[in-house]
């Protein structure tokens, strides 16, 4: 199998372990206008998909890590992991007896995790 068949079977695997659609985790997340306003003039080339989630407050795969980065903050550890098909951090967030990990390959968001801690 070449690493581009790979690559996509794991996307659609992960795709049923996430979320989708701008529609994760229903806590929102949503910095002040203020500060999307400024994030948005900062990144004028931001993906309309980053523009959603971040007028919804709500976290998807396929988001820009740095997108993820500014409306959560800093994760609270960051794993390096290597797939058979790509390299990857795990970001993993702590909050109120929940753990959310966020896959990143490359630059973008590839699975959200939301678990119990």
């Amino acid at each position: 199998m070449t690493l581009k068949k790979l690559s996509l079977i794991a996307l659609l695997v992960a795709g049923t372990l996430v979320w989708s659609g701008c529609g994760g985790p229903k806590e929102l997340v949503r910095p002040p206008q203020s500060e999307i306003d400024a994030y948005i003039q900062a990144n004028p080339d931001l993906p309309a998909l980053d523009r959603r989630c971040l007028d919804d407050g709500r976290l998807d795969f396929g988001m820009l890590a740095s997108t993820v980065r500014f409306m959560m903050g800093e994760p609270t550890t960051i794993e390096q992991v290597k797939q058979p098909w790509a390299a990857q951090e795990h970001w993993t967030y702590g909050k109120k007896g929940k753990v959310r990990i966020f896959y990143i390959e490359g630059r973008h968001v590839v699975g959200i995790d939301e678990r119990n801690k």
